[in-house]
């Protein structure tokens, strides 16, 4: 893998997030703004993307591809769940922070950052492998993350003896069950369709097709510019002086990355597109996601939020490191 050529994608990667945090701190977009185009990146133009990634795709020969990647898949979830205890090992972070860092372990962005990444240094012929990473994390993220953020602010507000005898919750946190129509977004949808219409051999309209087209390639750019948007509302100094961050960053997106790629090169011997976007998948940053599950759980969302934005803006310099050995 030529990584001149990965980091010069990164660096145009880079570019979008820097013109996406000038938008922000000329006041060329407000908050509502923000939140309403997100909205639209995120339940719109990116499901657009992985339609197009498979249109007019052919499965023939792919089956055992696509096996490959769905083990890859599994065991990418079964990693990183391990990973999230040794972190805890690593990092020890405070008692009420302990669910939080395995809240960022598990959930990388597999998405948002994972498509504009790896289809930058794959191709558009990597999306089918992308959707059953986006498809399995949109089924976690909902049933086992709630969960962890749940417990996170239960350890941050502990419940009285008194509290429970009444059937009530400390600082007034609602109890939430597991939003299963939450699941059902537009994200899914998306993934499933593109997994029956690759292997189905769906046959799209060539409109269809090339609607597909323009307004997925607005996705990468608008993807980043949101991420740098959100770079720029944060206190970056406070986050740039949190050392156990810092640490969590190298373990997570250098060390344990690396580590697997050596590890599993010397077993298996795999597809180089199928293996390279499980490689990249590992060193993706903490999902920007995370937060939000946090914040209406009742846990602390700027622990959270200080590792989104720090692990974004290193990645910049980690994955090419990551990508060295591919």
């Amino acid at each position: 893998m030529n990584i001149q050529i990965i980091i010069g994608q990164m660096l145009m990667l880079f570019a979008m997030m820097l013109i996406g945090y000038v938008i922000w701190k000329r006041n060329w977009m407000d908050e509502n703004a923000y939140q309403k185009l997100s909205r639209i990146v995120v339940n719109i133009f990116n499901p657009v993307l992985v339609i197009y990634g498979v249109a007019g795709k052919s499965s023939a020969g792919n089956t055992g591809l696509l096996l490959q990647n769905l083990m890859f898949v599994v065991l990418f979830y079964g990693l990183l769940w391990i990973m999230g205890y040794v972190i805890l090992i690593v990092v020890r972070p405070r008692k009420e922070e302990r669910k939080l860092y395995r809240l960022m372990t598990m959930f990388p962005n597999v998405g948002f950052m994972g498509i504009p990444v790896i289809t930058s240094i794959f191709g558009n012929d990597s999306m089918i492998y992308i959707v059953f990473y986006m498809l399995a994390y949109n089924l976690l993220i909902y049933t086992y993350g709630i969960i962890l953020a749940r417990k996170a602010g239960e350890e941050m507000y502990p419940v009285s003896d008194i509290q429970r005898d009444n059937g009530t919750k400390g600082n007034n946190k609602k109890e939430l069950g597991i939003p299963w129509k939450r699941m059902l977004n537009s994200g899914v949808i998306a993934s499933v369709a593109a997994i029956l219409i690759f292997l189905l051999q769906i046959p799209l309209p060539d409109i269809v097709v090339d609607f597909c087209d323009y307004m997925g390639n607005a996705t990468i750019p608008l993807s980043m510019m949101l991420i740098g948007i959100s770079i720029a509302k944060v206190n970056l100094r406070a986050i740039f002086t949190n050392v156990k961050i810092y640490l969590f960053t190298a373990v997570r997106m250098v060390v344990f990355p690396i580590a697997m790629i050596l590890l599993i090169k010397q077993l298996v011997s795999v597809d180089t597109m199928i293996f390279g976007v499980f490689a990249l998948q590992l060193a993706m940053p903490v999902g920007s996601i995370v937060t939000l599950i946090a914040k209406e759980n009742g846990a602390d969302e700027a622990c959270c939020t200080n590792g989104i934005v720090l692990s974004t803006l290193l990645s910049m310099i980690t994955i090419p490191t990551v990508c060295m050995f591919l």
